[in-house]
C-alpha cells in the first residue's frame, strides 16, 4: 500500500513537471496555476517541487495565486514559515479583489505564518479578517481549518469558552466536507480545552471517542496524541483505576518517551503507594526534561509524589520551587496582549476602517459628481461660446468675401455709378485706348467689351432716365431695376456670357460641360457668374439666391471639383477665386 502510494505520487509529479516546467525557469501560467490549486491538498509536496522550480510572475493575479500556492504547500507540508514577505504579495493583492476563496486563504495563511513567528496578535488580526469572508465561501474545508486555528488560539491565550465554539463550527464544517481525520483531532482538541476547563466528563467521552478512532483507523498520531491527553485527564482526577486501564492497552515502553508521560507514571506509582518506582519514574523524567515548561510540570508532580508518599515536608518543598517558577512564567504570561480579550476591539477597528472606505467613497463620489456638473457647465458655456464666434466668422467671412470681390472687381457702387454717369466722353476714349493696347487681346473680344459697355451704359441711361422722371424716387429705380434684371436674367445674357468666357478662359465653360457633365444647369449658371467675377451679391440677385447660400454653394461646387477626375481640375480650381 505504502508503495503504490508512493509510485502515485512520483508520477503525480512528473506529470505535474511535465506540465509546467517545459521550458525551465519559466513563469506558470493562470491556468498551469489553477491546476496545482485542485491538487494541493493531495499532493502539497509534489506541488511545492514545482512551484520551487518555477520562476513567480510578475504582477497580477497570477503572482498573487503563486504566493498563495506557496504558502499553503508548505504549510500542508508541515514546513513552519515564519517569513511572510511571501504571503503579503497574496494578501494584499486579495484585500479588496479577486474570489472570496483566495481572500479567506491569503489571510487565513498569513495568520499561520504569524501563528509560526510567535506573533499570535497579528495571527487573530489576520483570522479575524479572514472570517469576513467565511459567509461567501462555499467550500467548507478552508473555512473549517480557520475555525480550528482560531480555537487553537484561543486555547492558548485561555479564552476556552471561545475556544470550545470554534472547534464546534470546524467540527460541522469537516462534516460538511467529508474529513473524518480532521473532525477527530478537532475533538481531540475540543478535550483538550474542557480538560483545561476541568470539565472532566466532557473531555474524557471526546477524546476516548478519538482514540477509538485512531485505533480503528491505526492511525499513530491520532492514537498517541488522545493518549497524551487521556494521562493527564485521568492523573488529573487521580484516577488509578483508569491509568492501570490504559497502561495494560499500551505499555509504558510503547508510551511517548517524555519528561511529562513519567512524571504522570510517577504519580501513579505514588498513588499505588510504590515508592521505588515512583522515585525511579521520577528521576528518569528529570533526567530527560528539557525545557522550563517540563521543569515546572516536573516540579509539580515531585510535590504530587511526595505528597502521596507522605512525605509533606518535601512536598511543600517542591511546591514552593514551583510557585517561584510560576511567578516568572506568570510575569511572562501577563507581559503578553490578551488576544482573546481585544477581539472585539480588531473587529470594531476593522468596522471603523471599512466606515472609513465608504465614506472616502461617498466623498469621492461627491467630488467626481460635482466635477461632472462643472466640466458639463463649462462644456455647455463653450460651446455656445464657440458657436457665437462662428456665427462671427462666418459674418467676417462673407464680409470680407464681399470686399474681396469688390475690391478685386472693381464693384461700383450707387455712387460710384452717379460719378461715372458724370464722366467726360474722354475718360471713356481713355478706356478705349488702353484696352486697345492690352497685348493678346482679338479683334472679337475687343468688339464683345465695347458691346458689354454698350449695354452696360444702356442699363445706366435707362437707371438715370428713371431716376430723373420720378424725382429721385428709390422705388421707381428699384422697380426699372428689377425689370432689367429680369430682362437680362430671362434673356440670353447667361448664354452670352458663357461664350465670351470660353473665348477668353481658353473655353472653360466648354471644358466645364464636358468633364463635369453631371452638373445641373443652375450650377453651371452659377459657375458662369463667378468666373465672370461677378460679386456675391450680385450673383444672389440674377440668380435669386438668400445671401449666404451663395458661399455654401460655392464650397460645394469647389468640393465636388476637387474630388472629381477631371483633367481640367485645377484650372477650374484656379479661376474660382
Amino acid at each position: 500500500m505504502y508503495l503504490r502510494d508512493m509510485k502515485c505520487r512520483v508520477l503525480l509529479y512528473l506529470f505535474l513537471v511535465a506540465a509546467l516546467c517545459i521550458g525551465c525557469g519559466d513563469a506558470p501560467s493562470m491556468r498551469q496555476l489553477q491546476e496545482l490549486e485542485a491538487r494541493v491538498n493531495d499532493a502539497p509536496d509534489s506541488v511545492l517541487a514545482v512551484l520551487t522550480a518555477a520562476d513567480m510572475p510578475r504582477w497580477g493575479e497570477s503572482r498573487a495565486l503563486y504566493a498563495l500556492l506557496t504558502v499553503e504547500a508548505q504549510d500542508k507540508s508541515y514546513i513552519d514559515v515564519a517569513d511572510d514577505s511571501l504571503i503579503s504579495v497574496a494578501t494584499r493583492y486579495y484585500d479588496r479583489r479577486g474570489p472570496a476563496l483566495h481572500r479567506l486563504q491569503a489571510f487565513y495563511y498569513h495568520g499561520r505564518v504569524y501563528a509560526n513567528a510567535g506573533l499570535r496578535h497579528e495571527a487573530m488580526t489576520a483570522y479575524t479578517r479572514a472570517k469576513d469572508f467565511v459567509d461567501e465561501v462555499d467550500e467548507p474545508y478552508p473555512v473549517g481549518l480557520l475555525y480550528l486555528q482560531m480555537g487553537v488560539l484561543y486555547g492558548n491565550d485561555y479564552d476556552y469558552p471561545k475556544g470550545v465554539i470554534c472547534m464546534e463550527e470546524a467540527s460541522r464544517y469537516f462534516k460538511m466536507a467529508a474529513k473524518e481525520r480532521l473532525q477527530y483531532l478537532t475533538k481531540r482538541n475540543m478535550g483538550l480545552i474542557y480538560l483545561n476547563m476541568l470539565q472532566f466528563s466532557q473531555a474524557d467521552s471526546l477524546l476516548n471517542e478519538v482514540l477509538i478512532s485512531g485505533e480503528a483507523c491505526n492511525d499513530t498520531y491520532v492514537i498517541y496524541s488522545s493518549i497524551n491527553q487521556l494521562l493527564r485527564l485521568y492523573d488529573a482526577t487521580a484516577n488509578v483505576e483508569a491509568l492501570n486501564s490504559l497502561f495494560i492497552r499500551y505499555p509504558i515502553d510503547v508510551l511517548p518517551q517524555n519528561a511529562a508521560t513519567y512524571g504522570i507514571i510517577a504519580h501513579y506509582h505514588a498513588l499505588k503507594n510504590d515508592r521505588v518506582a515512583a522515585e525511579d519514574a521520577l528521576a528518569h523524567a528529570w533526567n530527560i526534561s528539557a525545557s522550563a515548561e517540563d521543569t515546572a510540570k516536573l516540579w509539580h508532580k515531585s510535590y504530587q509524589v511526595n505528597k502521596a508518599l507522605g512525605r509533606t515536608d518535601i512536598a511543600l518543598s517542591n511546591y514552593e520551587r514551583l510557585f517561584e517558577l510560576q511567578d516568572s512564567a506568570v510575569r511572562i504570561t501577563l507581559q503578553q496582549p490578551l488576544i482573546a480579550s481585544q477581539l472585539d476591539h480588531y473587529q470594531s477597528r476593522l468596522q471603523v476602517e471599512e466606515l472609513r472606505n465608504l465614506n472616502y467613497r461617498y466623498l469621492m463620489s461627491i467630488a467626481a459628481l460635482v466635477l461632472l456638473i462643472v466640466a458639463a457647465i463649462l462644456y455647455i458655456y463653450v460651446r455656445n461660446r464657440f458657436r457665437h464666434k462662428q456665427e462671427e466668422l462666418t459674418g467676417y467671412m462673407e464680409l470680407a468675401e464681399d470686399l474681396r470681390h469688390t475690391l478685386s472687381h472693381r464693384e461700383e457702387s450707387i455712387g460710384r455709378i452717379n460719378e461715372e454717369l458724370q464722366q467726360s466722353h474722354e475718360q471713356l476714349d481713355d478706356l478705349r485706348h488702353r484696352v486697345s493696347k492690352h497685348e493678346g487681346s482679338s479683334a472679337r473680344m475687343q468688339t464683345q467689351i465695347a458691346e458689354l459697355f454698350g449695354t452696360y451704359s444702356k442699363l445706366l441711361n435707362s437707371l438715370s432716365e428713371t431716376y430723373y422722371e420720378n424725382q429721385g424716387s428709390k422705388s421707381a429705380i428699384f422697380t426699372q431695376l428689377e425689370k432689367e434684371i429680369k430682362r437680362i436674367s430671362e434673356g440670353n445674357m447667361i448664354a452670352e456670357l458663357e461664350a465670351i468666357l470660353d473665348t477668353n478662359l481658353d473655353n472653360i465653360m466648354a471644358r466645364m460641360r464636358t468633364e463635369l457633365p453631371h452638373l445641373k444647369e443652375k450650377d453651371y449658371a452659377f459657375l458662369t457668374l463667378l468666373y465672370a467675377r461677378f460679386s456675391g451679391k450680385t450673383i444672389a440677385t440674377f440668380m435669386k439666391l438668400e445671401r449666404n447660400h451663395i458661399y455654401q454653394i460655392k464650397h460645394r461646387l469647389r468640393d465636388e471639383i476637387k474630388s472629381s477626375d477631371a483633367p481640367s481640375r485645377d484650372f477650374f480650381l484656379e479661376n474660382m477665386l
